[in-house]
């Protein structure tokens, strides 16, 4: 029986989280929408792909990677939108991609994104109580932080997870399935999740569906009444 190769500094894995933290890169600077003073981008749904592929650690090194460049391209941002971009993007991918790995099908890539969102609204929702009124030299609990979070923050981020939720769904099929031609994926003998669907798959993709609604709905929101 071959050995299963686990050591995590392959050339392989290397070359892929290059490229797709360039890829992440790329998507967050050309997909970008303002809302209010929060930024829209697709960048979580690259990192998760590539968290797909090369396991859940190389997500997390992917997001510290482009969080790290973004601060560079848009320093007035902060060391607060450092930490927001990498907490947001390591959160998600990881959630996702620690599911992923113990149920690789279609069912556990959705059970998983959809335990992704969950996680980075509530990792998000605490982070802005405590960090973003230190950004501003406010005391933490100030009214003007706080009446954001129902109104603002918390519609914008499950929102966002939501939409980027979607995106790896539409996505990693033919993106991983297109890399592997090129050579820049390998095959080791896994698939991509089963398009097989069963009745439970039928029930989470309908539910699926009714959350993409309800976040493009939340984002029009959002952006007329901002």
């Amino acid at each position: 029986m071959e050995k299963k190769n686990t050591k995590f500094f392959t050339t392989e894995r290397m070359a892929g989280i290059g490229i797709f933290a360039a890829f992440a890169l790329v998507v967050s600077l050309v997909i970008r929408f303002p809302v209010g003073f929060l930024t829209f981008d697709a960048k979580d749904a690259v990192i998760t792909i590539a968290s797909f592929v090369y396991g859940p650690i190389s997500g997390v090194v992917i997001s510290l990677i482009e969080a790290s460049i973004e601060i560079a391209i848009y320093p007035e941002t902060g060391w607060h939108g450092l930490i927001m971009n990498f907490a947001s993007s390591a959160t998600f991918s990881l959630t996702a991609s620690l599911i992923y790995t113990k149920k690789r099908n279609l069912n556990g890539a959705i059970i998983g994104l959809y335990s992704a969102v969950g996680a980075t609204v509530a990792v998000m929702l605490l982070l802005n109580i405590f960090v973003t009124p230190l950004y501003h030299g406010l005391p933490i609990g100030d009214p003007f932080v706080m009446n954001m979070l129902p109104t603002m923050i918390l519609p914008f981020n499950f929102a966002k997870a939501l939409m980027n939720s979607a995106i790896v769904m539409l996505l990693y099929k033919p993106l991983v399935t297109a890399l592997k031609r090129l050579n820049i994926v390998k095959s080791n003998g896994e698939k991509a999740p089963s398009m097989t669907f069963n009745k439970t798959t039928k029930i989470i993709l309908i539910l699926g569906a009714v959350g993409l609604v309800v976040s493009i709905t939340t984002f029009v929101l959002l952006i007329v009444l901002k």
